[in-house]
């Protein structure tokens, strides 16, 4: 008896959750058929509308070119803003550059090596004049390294590189104000006895006693 009563129930149970599905199954149906009908009627407005439109451009012989020119125009428009958006991100992209031409300069003047002389600071001296000032005030030569650690030290304002000056002191044997000398593995620098023409360019000759 109590084995009837439970299948019984579990069989409601299932008619109803049936009915349930059945019934929101066909509600649904029955807006998508309306939503079809919506859909198929706007399809309709507009073929007709495409009709006239086709009728009243072969009555004034225009073209079918033009029509599709604000079409483009309107292409143009839209892909305005994403052309700009691209050309800011190329902007911040190439943004950088500047530190890498930067970075990238100090190799570039050391392998051309004649424009390290050059004054690196407007109005200041140049790196020839700071190592012959330097080596000047010296009784015994001096390698690029202790140059290098004498000019850090005396112009903290200026950035010192070794490369930069190791590339001045070469400069200077170049143009025969500097003499080179090696002692093992170690080369050091030494003011040479006499100073070529082009010194007074570069350093200001002491001027004579009264």
């Amino acid at each position: 008896m109590t084995t009837t009563t439970n299948v019984t129930r579990v069989q409601d149970d299932y008619a109803q959750q049936i009915a349930s599905d059945l019934s929101t199954n066909q509600s649904a149906q029955e807006q998508t058929r309306k939503e079809l009908e919506r859909l198929t009627r706007e399809l309709e407005e507009l073929q007709e509308g495409e009709k006239v439109l086709l009728k009243m451009q072969d009555a004034l012989g225009i073209s079918a070119k033009p029509a599709s020119t604000p079409t483009a125009k309107r292409n143009v428009k839209r892909a305005a803003v994403p052309a700009a958006r691209s050309a800011s991100a190329r902007s911040a992209k190439k943004a950088p550059e500047p530190k890498a031409a930067a970075t990238a300069a100090p190799r570039k003047r050391k392998a051309a090596g004649e424009t390290e002389v050059k004054k690196e600071t407007s109005g200041g001296p140049s790196w020839l004049e700071l190592v012959m000032a330097t080596l000047a005030g010296q009784t015994e030569p001096r390698s690029a390294a202790e140059v290098t650690e004498t000019l850090s030290a005396a112009h903290p304002e200026r950035k010192v590189q070794a490369a930069v000056i190791r590339n001045t002191l070469e400069q200077g044997v170049a143009r025969g104000r500097l003499e080179r000398s090696k002692q093992g593995r170690s080369v050091y620098y030494t003011p040479s006895g006499s100073t070529p023409a082009d010194a007074g360019t570069d350093q200001p000759q002491p001027k004579p006693q009264p």
